[in-house]
């Protein structure tokens, strides 16, 4: 069970209310057309298709076609909202409600493995974080797929520091539902059988064999209705249609990029449709062509696909959309133009000193201070992981840290050049890396104070 004290309670009423704050500038400076552009527009229509005509579909009229393109667990979110306030616009307000418990939440998972204060600090991060706010106020995933992340690690922490399957089950359930929200989790369960198999050791091999069955089991228990779904009406197995053209235009699309074959991400997507066809563009099939011709394109370049996913792996963890969070969305008078990933990846200095040049004095600062706080958190992270790993007074929390390690590069390894994008791909795992990242900072603090005291 869940224990609600002080500290949550705080951590909570902080980020709804930064959370509101950020809806209210949001609606009174753009009003709800905001949510007009990206991926929004698909998920409402999507989920008045499923209200109102029974089904699943990116079809603006009749007939409409099922789609597996998007999975259902947001869908049937707004989908609820629409039935109650014939409205989208409350989901932003009940999206911040259920977004806000992702602060208290990274403060119960660090308070498992470390301090009192370091949980507290790192909660406190998660409450501020200007993307964690955003996106929790969006009409996007992340709002409530980051906390029913978050929920699902604490429950298999927990597993792991007690050895109670009693909390290996609810993760195991929780997972299958972020999964129904962000497919990105669909393949997340193989990483966590092995910690199964570690926690469960002592046990005799029947008992292990059953926890980590069970688990996958019950994953998969909570997808079958959706996977069901797509066998009856689509004639397919697969998970979701948006892997195929994800990594068409993201993957194959970022070394085309880097190649300088191609001079926009909207060319690519342009590319993507003209090759299945507009019609069927949201169709499995279109998603097993284009998987396809990715993968073939990326084996022709496999050495420059290399380069850029090594280095959106890099992107991935100083990505963070802050720029466009205060320049675009709050408002502070700025000038900095965008500067393409590409051009760090092929070195192009002239470019990238030309666009520095474009800069005001603020822009510059935004810009280059939301890099340097990001880089720092990444450089205590990692230091803080190899700190961990070696310090023998830390070997009870070792597997703890190591699972909410491996969820932070799951999530930057499945991605990839997805990355390049900026800071949206990251926003779930933020407060995760805020655990180490405070946890590096104390003790480094710490030996400070020792030495000049």
């Amino acid at each position: 069970m869940l224990r609600i004290n002080k500290k949550t309670l705080i951590l909570f009423l902080l980020m709804l209310a930064l959370e509101l704050i950020m809806a209210t500038i949001i609606l009174k400076k753009f009003g709800f057309n905001f949510y007009q552009g990206g991926d929004s527009p698909g998920y409402m229509l999507m989920a008045k298709n499923w209200l109102e005509h029974g089904v699943i579909s990116f079809d603006a009229t009749s007939p409409y076609h099922p789609t597996n393109f998007r999975t259902p667990g947001y869908l049937l979110f707004l989908m609820i909202i629409y039935l109650i306030f014939h409205s989208f616009v409350p989901a932003m307000f009940f999206g911040a409600l259920i977004s806000a418990f992702a602060a208290p939440l990274i403060y119960l998972i660090a308070r498992e493995i470390f301090s009192e204060k370091i949980a507290f600090g790192a909660g406190i991060l998660t409450a501020v974080e200007p993307m964690g706010l955003f996106l929790g106020v969006s009409i996007l995933t992340e709002g409530i797929f980051t906390p029913i992340l978050f929920l699902s690690i604490y429950y298999f922490i927990k597993y792991l520091k007690r050895g109670n399957v009693g909390n290996l089950w609810p993760a195991s359930f929780l997972f299958g539902l972020s999964s129904l929200i962000r497919p990105i989790m669909f393949y997340f369960w193989p990483f966590a059988v092995p910690f199964i198999i570690y926690k469960s050791s002592n046990l005799e091999w029947r008992s292990v064999f059953k926890n980590a069955a069970v688990f996958v089991a019950i994953f998969f228990a909570v997808l079958s209705p959706w996977l069901i779904r797509n066998r009856i009406s689509l004639k397919s197995w697969q998970f979701t249609g948006l892997q195929g053209e994800l990594f068409y235009v993201d993957h194959y699309g970022a070394v085309l990029r880097y190649l300088d074959k191609t001079e926009s991400l909207s060319g690519i997507i342009n590319n993507a449709i003209a090759i299945v066809g507009l019609d069927k563009r949201f169709t499995p099939e279109s998603s097993d062509i284009l998987f396809k011709l990715g993968l073939d394109g990326i084996k022709e370049h496999k050495f420059a696909y290399a380069n850029v996913y090594a280095k959106s792996l890099i992107s991935f963890f100083i990505a963070n959309g802050y720029k466009s969070f205060f320049i675009d969305i709050l408002g502070i008078p700025a000038k900095a133009p965008y500067i393409p990933f590409e051009l760090f990846l092929r070195f192009d200095f002239k470019s990238i000193s030309k666009t520095f040049s474009e800069m005001d004095a603020v822009g510059f600062l935004i810009y280059w201070g939301s890099k340097l706080f990001w880089v720092a958190v990444f450089i205590s992270f990692l230091a803080s992981l190899i700190y961990l790993f070696f310090d023998e007074r830390y070997k009870s929390i070792r597997a703890g840290a190591a699972f909410i390690a491996v969820a932070i590069f799951y999530f930057a390894l499945i991605t990839g050049p997805t990355a390049i994008g900026g800071g949206r791909t990251k926003a779930p795992v933020n407060g995760l890396i805020f655990i180490f990242a405070v946890f590096g900072w104390f003790k480094i603090f710490g030996f400070i104070k020792r030495k000049f005291t």
